[in-house]
Protein backbone atom coordinates (compact mmCIF):
# COMPACT_ATOMS: atom_id res chain seq x y z
CA UNK A 1 0.00 0.00 0.00
CA UNK A 2 1.45 3.60 -0.88
CA UNK A 3 1.88 5.90 1.69
CA UNK A 4 -0.31 8.38 -0.34
CA UNK A 5 -3.55 5.66 0.65
CA UNK A 6 -2.19 5.93 3.88
CA UNK A 7 -2.50 9.76 4.30
CA UNK A 8 -5.65 9.71 2.78
CA UNK A 9 -7.34 7.32 4.81
CA UNK A 10 -9.05 8.11 8.04
CA UNK A 11 -7.83 7.68 11.31
CA UNK A 12 -9.10 4.31 12.62
CA UNK A 13 -10.86 6.09 16.09
CA UNK A 14 -12.72 8.67 14.19
CA UNK A 15 -14.32 6.05 11.88
CA UNK A 16 -16.39 4.02 14.66
CA UNK A 17 -16.44 6.36 17.26
CA UNK A 18 -20.18 7.15 18.28
CA UNK A 19 -20.89 9.94 21.00
CA UNK A 20 -22.31 8.39 24.10
CA UNK A 21 -22.96 12.10 25.75
CA UNK A 22 -26.17 12.98 23.73
CA UNK A 23 -28.86 14.28 25.72
CA UNK A 24 -31.71 11.95 25.98
CA UNK A 25 -34.49 13.16 23.88
CA UNK A 26 -37.38 14.86 25.75
CA UNK A 27 -40.94 14.02 25.72
CA UNK A 28 -43.38 16.78 25.03
CA UNK A 29 -45.24 18.28 27.68
CA UNK A 30 -49.09 16.69 27.86
CA UNK A 31 -51.82 17.46 29.77
CA UNK A 32 -54.51 14.96 31.44
CA UNK A 33 -57.25 14.01 28.69
CA UNK A 34 -60.49 15.48 29.17
CA UNK A 35 -62.30 11.94 29.92
CA UNK A 36 -60.05 11.40 32.46
CA UNK A 37 -60.74 15.01 34.25
CA UNK A 38 -64.39 14.40 33.89
CA UNK A 39 -64.11 11.47 36.04
CA UNK A 40 -61.96 13.05 38.96
CA UNK A 41 -64.89 15.54 38.95
CA UNK A 42 -67.54 12.69 38.80
CA UNK A 43 -65.61 10.45 41.59
CA UNK A 44 -66.18 10.30 44.72
CA UNK A 45 -64.39 12.68 47.07
CA UNK A 46 -64.70 15.64 44.79
CA UNK A 47 -62.83 18.82 45.91
CA UNK A 48 -62.81 22.34 44.13
CA UNK A 49 -58.99 21.61 42.56
CA UNK A 50 -60.89 18.89 40.42
CA UNK A 51 -63.55 21.50 39.14
CA UNK A 52 -60.46 24.13 38.56
CA UNK A 53 -58.44 21.60 36.34
CA UNK A 54 -61.88 20.27 34.44
CA UNK A 55 -62.38 24.02 33.47
CA UNK A 56 -59.03 24.92 32.11
CA UNK A 57 -58.77 21.80 30.44
CA UNK A 58 -61.74 22.68 28.75
CA UNK A 59 -59.93 26.16 27.96
CA UNK A 60 -56.94 24.66 26.38
CA UNK A 61 -56.69 23.52 22.34
CA UNK A 62 -57.58 20.51 21.42
CA UNK A 63 -54.27 17.66 20.91
CA UNK A 64 -53.69 16.94 17.34
CA UNK A 65 -54.68 13.24 17.67
CA UNK A 66 -58.01 14.20 19.54
CA UNK A 67 -61.02 13.73 17.51
CA UNK A 68 -63.44 16.61 17.49
CA UNK A 69 -66.67 14.79 16.98
CA UNK A 70 -65.71 13.19 20.56
CA UNK A 71 -64.92 16.51 21.93
CA UNK A 72 -67.88 18.32 20.15
CA UNK A 73 -70.02 15.12 22.11
CA UNK A 74 -68.66 15.67 25.87
CA UNK A 75 -68.97 19.21 25.56
CA UNK A 76 -72.31 18.67 24.37
CA UNK A 77 -73.05 16.31 27.09
CA UNK A 78 -71.59 19.40 29.72
CA UNK A 79 -73.72 21.94 27.99
CA UNK A 80 -76.79 19.12 28.84
CA UNK A 81 -79.72 21.23 31.84
CA UNK A 82 -79.68 17.91 33.16
CA UNK A 83 -76.34 17.20 33.82
CA UNK A 84 -75.08 18.68 37.44
CA UNK A 85 -71.37 18.65 36.51
CA UNK A 86 -72.25 21.64 34.34
CA UNK A 87 -73.49 23.26 37.48
CA UNK A 88 -70.42 22.88 39.37
CA UNK A 89 -68.49 26.53 40.44
CA UNK A 90 -64.64 27.03 39.86
CA UNK A 91 -62.25 28.81 42.46
CA UNK A 92 -62.86 31.96 39.77
CA UNK A 93 -66.47 32.02 39.83
CA UNK A 94 -66.51 30.38 36.57
CA UNK A 95 -68.89 27.29 36.27
CA UNK A 96 -67.96 24.09 33.75
CA UNK A 97 -71.41 25.31 31.95
CA UNK A 98 -69.96 28.09 30.60
CA UNK A 99 -66.40 27.01 29.81
CA UNK A 100 -67.84 24.17 27.70
CA UNK A 101 -69.74 26.31 25.69
CA UNK A 102 -66.68 28.43 25.26
CA UNK A 103 -64.90 25.55 24.53
CA UNK A 104 -67.75 24.65 21.74
CA UNK A 105 -67.28 28.18 20.10
CA UNK A 106 -63.79 28.13 19.91
CA UNK A 107 -63.87 24.41 17.77
CA UNK A 108 -65.50 26.26 14.85
CA UNK A 109 -67.91 24.95 11.93
CA UNK A 110 -69.43 22.60 12.21
CA UNK A 111 -69.20 21.96 15.63
CA UNK A 112 -70.28 25.06 16.85
CA UNK A 113 -73.18 25.25 15.13
CA UNK A 114 -74.39 22.20 17.23
CA UNK A 115 -74.66 24.68 20.17
CA UNK A 116 -78.27 24.64 21.52
CA UNK A 117 -80.19 27.91 20.45
CA UNK A 118 -80.99 28.71 23.77
CA UNK A 119 -77.72 29.27 25.08
CA UNK A 120 -77.12 31.49 22.25
CA UNK A 121 -78.54 34.11 24.16
CA UNK A 122 -75.51 35.79 26.30
CA UNK A 123 -77.93 38.92 28.40
CA UNK A 124 -77.23 37.64 31.82
CA UNK A 125 -80.20 37.95 33.66
CA UNK A 126 -78.98 41.17 35.34
CA UNK A 127 -79.58 42.57 31.63
CA UNK A 128 -76.14 43.26 31.52
CA UNK A 129 -73.99 42.07 28.43
CA UNK A 130 -71.02 39.71 29.67
CA UNK A 131 -67.55 41.51 29.62
CA UNK A 132 -66.63 45.15 29.47
CA UNK A 133 -67.47 47.82 26.68
CA UNK A 134 -65.26 50.42 25.40
CA UNK A 135 -67.81 53.02 27.14
CA UNK A 136 -67.29 51.03 30.58
CA UNK A 137 -63.57 51.28 30.57
CA UNK A 138 -63.17 54.79 29.52
CA UNK A 139 -65.95 56.06 31.96
CA UNK A 140 -63.72 54.12 34.56
CA UNK A 141 -60.78 55.85 34.05
CA UNK A 142 -62.75 59.30 33.50
CA UNK A 143 -64.22 59.04 37.25
CA UNK A 144 -60.82 57.61 38.51
CA UNK A 145 -59.08 60.58 37.42
CA UNK A 146 -62.09 63.22 38.29
CA UNK A 147 -62.02 61.56 42.24
CA UNK A 148 -58.60 61.53 42.30
CA UNK A 149 -59.20 65.37 41.69
CA UNK A 150 -61.62 65.67 44.01
CA UNK A 151 -59.46 63.87 46.50
CA UNK A 152 -56.39 66.50 45.76
CA UNK A 153 -59.34 69.39 46.32
CA UNK A 154 -60.51 67.71 49.76
CA UNK A 155 -56.36 67.07 51.11
CA UNK A 156 -56.59 70.92 50.83
CA UNK A 157 -59.61 72.11 52.26
CA UNK A 158 -58.88 69.58 55.50
CA UNK A 159 -55.07 71.23 55.56
CA UNK A 160 -56.56 74.21 55.41
CA UNK A 161 -58.18 73.74 58.88
CA UNK A 162 -54.86 71.79 60.30
CA UNK A 163 -56.77 68.14 60.01
CA UNK A 164 -53.42 65.91 60.90
CA UNK A 165 -52.42 63.81 58.66
CA UNK A 166 -55.43 65.41 55.51
CA UNK A 167 -52.87 64.33 52.61
CA UNK A 168 -51.67 60.71 53.84
CA UNK A 169 -55.73 60.18 54.43
CA UNK A 170 -56.40 61.65 50.74
CA UNK A 171 -53.86 59.69 49.28
CA UNK A 172 -54.34 56.10 51.08
CA UNK A 173 -58.30 56.48 49.95
CA UNK A 174 -56.84 57.17 46.14
CA UNK A 175 -54.74 54.03 45.80
CA UNK A 176 -57.89 51.91 47.31
CA UNK A 177 -60.16 53.95 44.28
CA UNK A 178 -57.66 53.08 42.10
CA UNK A 179 -56.59 49.75 43.02
CA UNK A 180 -60.08 48.27 43.26
CA UNK A 181 -61.14 49.49 40.09
CA UNK A 182 -58.44 47.90 38.36
CA UNK A 183 -59.42 44.72 39.90
CA UNK A 184 -62.99 45.04 38.63
CA UNK A 185 -61.85 45.60 35.33
CA UNK A 186 -59.74 42.31 35.65
CA UNK A 187 -62.32 40.62 37.32
CA UNK A 188 -64.38 41.16 34.11
CA UNK A 189 -62.06 40.40 31.72
CA UNK A 190 -61.09 37.26 33.57
CA UNK A 191 -64.97 36.35 34.47
CA UNK A 192 -63.83 35.97 38.16
CA UNK A 193 -66.99 36.82 39.91
CA UNK A 194 -64.97 37.01 43.23
CA UNK A 195 -63.64 39.96 42.17
CA UNK A 196 -65.91 41.97 40.70
CA UNK A 197 -68.09 41.38 44.37
CA UNK A 198 -65.28 42.53 46.23
CA UNK A 199 -64.28 45.73 44.05
CA UNK A 200 -67.60 46.45 43.76
CA UNK A 201 -68.39 46.53 47.25
CA UNK A 202 -65.41 49.19 47.80
CA UNK A 203 -67.14 51.21 44.52
CA UNK A 204 -70.28 51.74 45.87
CA UNK A 205 -69.07 52.54 49.23
CA UNK A 206 -67.09 55.45 47.14
CA UNK A 207 -70.40 56.42 46.07
CA UNK A 208 -71.92 56.85 49.28
CA UNK A 209 -68.90 58.76 50.77
CA UNK A 210 -68.87 61.09 48.05
CA UNK A 211 -72.76 61.43 48.26
CA UNK A 212 -72.12 62.28 51.93
CA UNK A 213 -70.31 64.91 50.93
CA UNK A 214 -71.76 66.72 48.07
CA UNK A 215 -75.20 66.71 50.02
CA UNK A 216 -74.51 68.59 53.31
CA UNK A 217 -72.50 71.13 50.72
CA UNK A 218 -74.97 71.59 48.81
CA UNK A 219 -76.26 74.04 51.27
CA UNK A 220 -73.45 76.14 51.28
CA UNK A 221 -72.33 76.46 47.79
CA UNK A 222 -76.50 77.32 46.55
CA UNK A 223 -76.50 73.58 45.13
CA UNK A 224 -72.99 73.81 43.17
CA UNK A 225 -71.29 71.17 45.04
CA UNK A 226 -73.66 68.92 43.35
CA UNK A 227 -71.95 69.36 40.23
CA UNK A 228 -68.52 69.43 41.17
CA UNK A 229 -68.57 66.63 43.67
CA UNK A 230 -68.30 63.28 41.72
CA UNK A 231 -70.86 61.82 43.41
CA UNK A 232 -72.79 61.05 39.90
CA UNK A 233 -69.63 59.65 38.43
CA UNK A 234 -68.67 57.03 41.27
CA UNK A 235 -72.02 55.97 41.32
CA UNK A 236 -72.67 55.56 37.60
CA UNK A 237 -69.22 53.22 37.61
CA UNK A 238 -70.17 51.46 40.55
CA UNK A 239 -73.12 50.42 38.58
CA UNK A 240 -71.42 49.69 35.23
CA UNK A 241 -68.89 47.67 36.61
CA UNK A 242 -71.37 45.81 38.86
CA UNK A 243 -71.30 41.55 39.24
CA UNK A 244 -72.40 39.80 36.43
CA UNK A 245 -75.14 37.69 37.00
CA UNK A 246 -73.73 34.32 38.58
CA UNK A 247 -76.32 32.28 36.09
CA UNK A 248 -77.23 32.93 32.45
CA UNK A 249 -81.34 33.79 32.10
CA UNK A 250 -82.05 30.31 29.93
CA UNK A 251 -80.22 27.41 32.30
CA UNK A 252 -81.62 26.01 34.80
CA UNK A 253 -81.15 27.19 38.36
CA UNK A 254 -77.99 25.48 40.42
CA UNK A 255 -77.82 22.90 41.88
CA UNK A 256 -75.68 23.01 45.16
CA UNK A 257 -71.80 21.97 43.65
CA UNK A 258 -69.57 20.24 45.82
CA UNK A 259 -67.78 21.37 49.14
CA UNK A 260 -64.06 21.19 48.76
Amino acid sequence: MSQQALRSAPPPSTVDEVPTDLPAPVAAESYPPLTFLLEEVRAPGLVRADIDALIVGLGRPPAPDEPLRERADLLLGLLDRNNTVGDYTGSGGMKVRHAAKEALLALGYPYALELPPELLETKRANGKEPGLSAGDITLAVASLLYQSAGLVGVGFFLNYFRMPAATEVTMGIGAVLWLFTLLSLVGHHSRSRDLQVISSTVLWAAAVVWSLIALPTALLTNGLSLLTVPWHLAMWTAFSLRPESDTEEPLAPSTPGPTP
